[in-house]
């Protein structure tokens, strides 16, 4: 049974999460955006070009802030779906996980699915052209913003392991404004869903409906995010 209190408080944990985020820590001494500032200001290849201006120091700090909201955010979805998973195909956390390797650049490491349905889980949800395989292997972006050309390749190459084990790839991603090369590659080897359709994928393996679910706390999510901005600007 869904419980949407749980749920909830998986989606407020990983964004709150976030106010931990301190974007001085790599510059000693400096504590908030005004003493940054000082810092650019009397930086010798910076502060000559007028780099101090408040513009540039909301845009280079935000910048990593956004950085880091977008990985928590990525990581709710990640925590939503597995929960839902969970509880629709009566999996544990340990079933959710088939782990291949791939290589990323010059070294090989282990990647595992973000979601795992076996074959003996199948259930009338499954839908009828993926019943053919032993199992379905999921990967989950909020957004795929990665221009990096061996992370595509090792998502590429995480695809082809799963194929091997005739486990079905499925990449699921929520956003409608992902970089257009990475997704046009990708799609080619994983059946990849993206925008309105990922939430209606979710929807027809899980009957439930996130995106209504999201809606209807929307303004309880906003707040956490609001306060990450009033805690940083």
């Amino acid at each position: 049974m869904i419980d949407e209190t749980e749920l909830l408080n998986l989606a407020v944990t990983n964004i709150r999460t976030v106010l931990e985020y301190n974007p001085y820590k790599s510059y000693k001494g400096i504590k908030n955006r005004q003493e940054f500032q000082q810092l650019i200001a009397g930086d010798p290849a910076f502060g000559v070009l007028g780099l101090d201006d408040e513009r540039y120091i909301i845009a280079r700090v935000g910048g990593n802030l956004i950085t880091s909201l977008h990985r928590k955010i990525g990581d709710m979805y990640e925590a939503l779906f597995r929960y839902l998973l969970k509880e629709r195909f009566e999996l544990t956390e340990e079933d959710l996980n088939f782990s291949v390797e791939v290589k990323i650049g010059d070294r090989i490491q282990m990647r595992s699915t973000d979601g795992l349905i076996k074959k003996d889980k199948f259930n009338q949800n499954i839908p009828q052209e993926w019943s053919q395989y032993e199992g379905i292997g999921f990967e989950i972006r909020s957004c795929y913003q990665i221009g990096d050309s061996k992370r595509i390749q090792a998502d590429y190459d995480m695809s082809l392991k799963l194929k091997e084990q005739n486990i079905l790839p499925v990449m699921i991603v929520f956003c409608n404004t992902s970089l257009k090369s990475p997704l046009a590659r990708l799609s080619k080897s994983w059946n990849l869903y993206q925008g309105e359709e990922s939430f209606n994928i979710v929807h027809s393996i899980t009957r439930f409906d996130l995106y209504d679910f999201l809606q209807r706390n929307s303004d309880v999510i906003k707040q956490e995010i609001n306060n990450i901005f009033l805690a940083n600007f």
